[in-house]
């Protein structure tokens, strides 16, 4: 089995999809947000583009939420804020989501055999069931803006390290090898961490801190989202 590491959203390649299980890696905030979501009842996450794609998508038992360069969408019921969703009792509802980075790595990643979401938040349950599939598996970072974001990384690092104490012969690919002995170095750190990333200092800017501690927490949920049929749904790992 090999694990592969693609950077940011834009630097996927089609043998990279084709015949794997593509976990999307947004620590900061798309896949924190959506783990969190599932976890406390919604029954199913959207992932659309734009705006007016999310708009459409609105009724009774829809809630809308979505960023755009960690500012709230005017007009939708929340923000992607983790914490924001943890606080909240969805009842069943779904939830649409568009973010700047991490929606739009989900639907390139949409051909995959299996797509999950991963993060912090989940990270043992994740890549357990991304190991059930037995196949090579493509951690996806979605970075920031472009490029690449050291907390996405440092989470491939994590799952690198899960994978490797499952897998006896287990094939790296040189970043990979790299993004595990940063998260060995750093692992008992992360929460003083995350502030001081690209991304982080910008949510502190914004007096988002809060979403950064939360972030931080490793295995909080034992929940592998997948996405079927352009939805991702709860796959709760015993």
């Amino acid at each position: 089995m090999r694990i592969e590491v693609v950077p940011t959203v834009e630097e996927i390649r089609a043998e990279q999809i084709t015949n794997r299980v593509v976990i999307v890696i947004d620590v900061l905030r798309a896949s924190s947000t959506i783990v969190t979501a599932l976890g406390n009842g919604f029954a199913a996450v959207v992932p659309v583009e734009t705006t007016g794609q999310a708009n459409a998508l609105r009724t009774t038992d829809v809630c809308l939420a979505g960023e755009r360069h960690c500012r709230k969408i005017p007009g939708f019921d929340f923000t992607n804020s983790p914490t924001e969703l943890a606080a909240q009792t969805a009842a069943g509802r779904q939830l649409v989501l568009t973010t700047t980075n991490g929606t739009r790595a989900i639907q390139k990643a949409e051909r995959a055999a299996h797509v999950l979401i991963g993060c912090f938040l989940n990270a043992t349950a994740c890549i357990t069931h991304a190991l059930s599939k037995q196949l090579d598996i493509t951690l996806y970072c979605a970075g920031t803006r472009g490029e690449f974001a050291l907390e996405d990384g440092l989470l491939a690092g994590l799952l690198i390290s899960l994978a490797e104490k499952r897998v006896a012969s287990l094939q790296l690919c040189d970043l990979g090898k790299a993004l595990q002995a940063s998260y060995l170095h750093l692992a008992d750190r992360l929460p003083e961490l995350l502030p001081l990333t690209t991304t982080g200092k910008r949510l502190v800017l914004h007096r988002l801190a809060d979403d950064l501690a939360y972030c931080a927490q490793v295995d909080r949920y034992a929940l592998a989202p997948y996405v079927t049929q352009k939805r991702i749904l709860p796959h709760l790992v015993s």
